[in-house]
């Protein structure tokens, strides 16, 4: 179970916060305004009395009956509320635990078949996501977790489906849904694009995107196609018309990297960096390191970027050269971790399993069909220590929508499912690290995809 949604939490005193009491007297509502203030910023008691105490010579306490407000209006912040390290800073003092730590969200979003999962298992340099060549193999938000003892921060990745500007059908509605909570819950936004300025296809989320005030990177991936295209002059540089030609700019395609990179600067200019890459290359590739370590805060967060060599135009942002480790550390905001160090993710086993035969049946079947396949993990049975074989055996059932498709999986004699089994049980061998046992068999469900009692029994939609 996944812990509790405490990542929105940005600070104390910089909003108006509301809380019903049943006490009236004002000396009840002191102590339950130290108390408050305790729990949301894990201060040590100590500090949190001083702070309040500081609050109520302020006179920042409003009583209403039965509540209370912290009132902290940007006119007057300064006078009425001074910063917490300025009240809390005293002789003595003990910092309570996890006190510098940082903790935020990432997520990452684009159109399908950016490399999305690509990018996120060099992020980790775990195979955490299933990837294939083919768009849409990501169905849900996958939750990947990278903490850094060193740099005391722990970043909370989600892997997100491809973005579809008009779902066809129930499935891409949830898979939309997974996108936009995503977004919300995101501290920063990696923008997943390539070397042809592929845009997000919605242009209402890219309108969202420029208007919100969340810290953006924009991610240039497979730059390692540069030397395989050439530039068309007949080409039209119209890439994607917005439907408000008037309200969001026209995108434009580009064929090198430095044209990609000048065009995202204008399509996100608020952009804290632009960093090209190629997420195939693995975790050690250049522009992956720079991107994990501007993440993280460090170490060397410009050593990072000059080992992509000489910058190019519109990587920052204008009138900055560089990213020093101090900026760096300022997009992850302070927080405790919500996972342990050695967490990973906080899909199970099985869920994986399923992901992994799902993406065999990208590379093994035709075009189509794969999107209408769905994987369901029927048994998943770990080895006891008695047992004289050390076997985990799965039994999965593939779904299809029609009696057609049925023998498409199956093939001829059989033989189609077992090219999959095969090819699937060595990924999963080499997944979870032993030796696997893989039953696969296929069902019909009429029409899964849009009906929304199954897709919330397959977790794609919420109940």
């Amino acid at each position: 179970m996944s812990p509790p949604s405490t990542h929105n939490r940005k600070g104390t005193c910089h909003l108006i916060h509301q809380y019903r009491s049943p006490l009236n007297a004002p000396v009840h509502t002191r102590a339950a305004v130290i108390f408050l203030l305790c729990v949301c910023t894990l201060l040590s008691v100590t500090d949190a009395f001083v702070i309040g105490k500081n609050l109520v010579r302020h006179e920042s306490v409003v009583n209403t009956g039965d509540a209370f407000i912290l009132r902290a209006e940007e006119k007057d912040t300064a006078s009425n509320f001074p910063s917490i390290p300025q009240v809390v800073e005293y002789e003595g003092r003990i910092l309570a635990p996890h006190e510098d730590f940082r903790c935020g969200f990432v997520s990452l979003i684009g159109a399908p078949n950016m490399g999305k999962s690509t990018l996120l298992n060099a992020i980790l340099k775990e195979t955490l996501c299933s990837a294939t060549n083919r768009p849409q193999t990501t169905r849900h938000s996958i939750l990947g977790v990278l903490t850094s003892d060193e740099q005391k921060c722990q970043l909370c990745f989600h892997d997100t489906p491809g973005v579809i500007d008009d779902p066809a059908y129930k499935l891409q509605e949830g898979m939309m849904e997974a996108v936009q909570g995503a977004f919300r819950d995101s501290d920063v936004i990696l923008v997943i694009t390539d070397m042809f300025s592929t845009p997000i296809p919605d242009d209402e989320l890219f309108h969202k995107l420029n208007l919100s005030n969340k810290k953006k990177i924009v991610v240039i991936n497979k730059v390692d196609l540069a030397d395989k295209v050439s530039a068309d002059p007949k080409q039209s540089p119209q890439f994607h018309m917005s439907r408000d030609n008037d309200a969001e700019p026209q995108y434009r395609r580009t064929v090198t990297v430095e044209d990609a990179v000048s065009n995202w600067r204008g399509l996100v200019p608020d952009a804290v960096a632009i960093i090209p890459m190629t997420a195939s290359n693995g975790g050690d590739n250049a522009g992956v390191d720079a991107l994990r370590t501007l993440l993280l805060g460090g170490e060397d967060v410009p050593k990072a970027f000059r080992a992509l060599g000489r910058p190019i135009p519109g990587m920052f942002q204008e009138g900055v050269k560089f990213i020093n480790d101090d900026a760096a550390r300022e997009l992850i905001p302070c927080g405790p971790p919500l996972y342990d160090p050695e967490t990973l993710t906080d899909r199970t086993e099985r869920f994986f399993a399923s992901e992994i035969i799902r993406a065999t049946l990208f590379t093994k079947l035709g075009k189509e069909l794969p999107y209408c396949c769905e994987v369901r993990i029927e048994q998943f049975r770990e080895p006891r220590p008695e047992d004289k074989k050390q076997i985990v055996r799965i039994n999965a059932t593939i779904c299809v929508e029609r009696d057609s498709q049925k023998g498409i999986v199956v093939g001829k004699g059989g033989v189609k499912i077992k090219e999959v089994g095969v090819e699937a049980r060595q990924e999963l061998e080499n997944f979870l690290q032993g030796k696997v046992h893989l039953d696969l068999n296929v069902k019909v469900e009429k029409n899964w995809r849009r009906d929304e009692k199954k897709l919330k029994e397959y977790g794609y939609l919420k109940n």
